[in-house]
């Protein structure tokens, strides 16, 4: 299945580096603002591409003078914010692979932030980490954990450096990003991406969108994740569009403040995961919205994790007072492996499509248009579009080969902007490109040129020969009163005595103990009820237990570990001893590293 857009826009139509994308923009209008970052305060700075240009230069004589050569790869420990993007672009400028890396946001599982972190040094193997001055400690523990002679240094004071800098004479073969996979089913992978198969990507979908220039993309999207870097930054680089940029907690601490965003700055175009819809869809009220417009909202992008028709529904019926309309629902999907985006609906001329499949031919693995008139149980699955210019899309069953429509199996995809492959993983590389697909995963099917995700194939439930997806037990679990929204894993364990799988429901709650039992008996007949299998066992926990990836979503891998040893448990403040072991970690970490004149000891 091939999606053709009119007009594509060439991979090198701004030069072949991302560097080289900055300074003909750069070139083109020195003056105009490229991104608006709206800080947790409220206030506004907005940086325009000429100075993020010679701040990202000057960051980038900063990492000369620190040895950083063409080719090495510099990990990145920031918050999302200008330090950030300035040394993004420096990064490049360098000649090296920008690794970016989620900072911690809190004190609670230290810890474990500490020892996943060190495991993702050990793997990327960075010449140089550049790490917010709030993390430095933890971050200097990773890496001697490590044990890694990659000095971590201050944004600021690579950027002191400035002065002029001549910029690495980097190709388009040379390695721009190593992403980092977000370990929803597994440890992390390093997703090695060129700077050809970035600029592919970004100009593939520029052609899907078509954004005017006069376009606002308004953000709060994490930078250290692809759907935040790609689809939230260099992507209006490329279609040469402003960006009005909110942090994460900001949202997540205020929501409504992204919707007010969209108002001020008069956003056209803007992109979430299913739960930022769902939270606004069930958790403001008509006070904290008096006097918002959203009419100028046109493309309302949803992608990064399962996208629920109810969810999309509510929100655009609870925004339609304020000018939202539904035809602006955009739901895409992608995946680091691509660098950011597979296929996109078309919301300027196609309204959003739900299929309604029979259930029960679901679980044995077709999704055939529901009878409503049986009263049978029924799925709804969202559309995610059709797949961008220059890209193939096949469904295909356990052997690779190809399923005709509206039969359920693998997603594999063939495109221009495909990974190099995996970071120092050749077994993984090698099974992930077999036949020339990438094998991504995720299971699907398709129905009348449309692409619809089911969800991942590592997931899967096998219960008495039916296959069951994880999300929809989750789904039903999250109506019962209690338990909290976004937070169940839903899983298969082996049961000996039947020789099956034993269906485990984990959900956090609030909840005292005296009502886990009744509780517990609730989410087994809501799930028995709304999707017609019934758990063999509710664990509920409390909040934080389930572990989820940087992106929030849910490790059900891990969960179903720490599940099978008794380990889910909430994360927990660092005590005195962890914290000086920490301290410890950190200065021994200095202490081995040569010093220099940089100032950096």
């Amino acid at each position: 299945m091939v999606n053709a857009h009119a007009s594509p826009r060439p991979w090198n139509a701004f030069g072949e580096t991302l560097g080289a994308l900055l300074d003909a923009r750069a070139a083109e209008d020195p003056t105009r603002t490229f991104v608006v970052h709206i800080g947790d305060d409220g206030v506004e700075r907005p940086a325009d591409l000429s100075g993020t240009r010679t701040r990202a230069l000057g960051v980038a004589a900063g990492l000369a003078n620190r040895g950083v050569r063409r080719g090495d790869r510099v990990m990145i420990v920031l918050p999302t914010g200008p330090a950030f993007v300035e040394t993004f672009f420096g990064v490049g400028y360098a000649g090296a692979a920008a690794v970016p890396v989620y900072p911690p946001m809190r004190s609670k599982g230290l810890d474990e932030y500490e020892g996943r972190l060190a495991r993702l040094i050990a793997a990327a193997a960075p010449a140089l980490i550049v790490a917010d001055p709030r993390v430095r400690l933890v971050v200097e523990a990773a890496a001697f954990r490590a044990s890694s002679p990659a000095r971590v240094v201050d944004p600021t004071a690579l950027s002191a450096d400035g002065g002029a800098f001549t910029p690495a004479d980097t190709g388009p073969g040379d390695v721009a990003l190593i992403q980092f996979s977000s370990g929803s089913t597994g440890h992390p992978r390093g997703v090695v991406l060129t700077h050809r198969q970035v600029l592919a990507n970004l100009a593939a979908v520029v052609t899907a969108v078509a954004p005017p220039r006069d376009l606002v993309h308004v953000t709060w999207l994490p930078l250290y994740h692809d759907m935040g870097l790609l689809g939230g930054l260099l992507m209006p680089l490329f279609a040469g569009v402003r960006v009005a940029m909110l942090s994460p907690q900001s949202f997540l601490l205020d929501p409504k403040r992204w919707l007010w965003a969209i108002h001020r700055h008069r956003g056209g175009c803007s992109t979430a995961p299913n739960f930022a819809y769902q939270l606004i869809a069930t958790r403001l009220d008509d006070r904290e919205l008096a006097g918002l417009d959203l009419s100028c909202w046109r493309f309302a992008m949803n992608g990064a994790e399962p996208i629920h028709a109810a969810t999309l529904e509510a929100f655009a019926a609870r925004l339609a007072p304020f000018g939202f309309r539904r035809e602006a629902l955009m739901p895409v999907y992608g995946m680091a492996e691509v660098a950011l985006a597979i296929a996109f609906h078309d919301p300027i001329n196609r309204p959003m499509r739900v299929d309604q499949v029979d259930a029960g031919a679901f679980a044995l693995g077709e999704a055939r248009a529901a009878n409503p008139v049986t009263g049978a149980p029924i799925r709804a699955h969202v559309s995610v579009g059709r797949p961008l210019t220059g890209f193939e899309v096949r469904i295909a069953d356990d052997a690779g080969e190809p399923l005709p429509e509206r039969r359920i199996g693998e997603i594999l995809v063939q495109g221009p902007s495909v990974m190099a492959g995996y970071l120092g993983d050749p077994a993984d590389t090698a099974a992930a490109l077999a036949g020339g697909w990438l094998h991504t995963g995720d299971l699907g099917y398709l129905a009348e040129g449309d692409l619809f995700v089911v969800g991942r194939r590592k997931d899967l439930i096998v219960k008495a020969g039916r296959n069951w997806t994880p999300q929809d037990l989750e789904r039903a679990s999250e109506g019962v009163a209690g338990v909290r929204k976004g937070c169940v894993a839903a899983f298969g364990v082996p049961d000996p005595e039947t020789g099956t799988e034993a269906v485990v429901v984990v959900a956090e709650t609030r909840e005292p103990a005296e009502r886990h039992a009744a509780l517990g008996r609730e989410v087994m007949q809501r799930v028995s009820d709304e999707v017609g299998l019934a758990p063999d066992r509710v664990a509920l926990v409390p909040p934080g237990a389930i572990p989820k990836t940087s992106s929030g979503k849910i490790q059900r891998g891990r969960c179903r570990d720490q599940w099978l040893i008794g380990g889910l448990q909430s994360p927990t403040e660092p005590g005195l001893l962890g914290r000086a072991g920490l301290f410890g970690r950190a200065i021994a970490h200095r202490a081995r590293l040569p010093l220099t004149g940089s100032g950096d000891a």
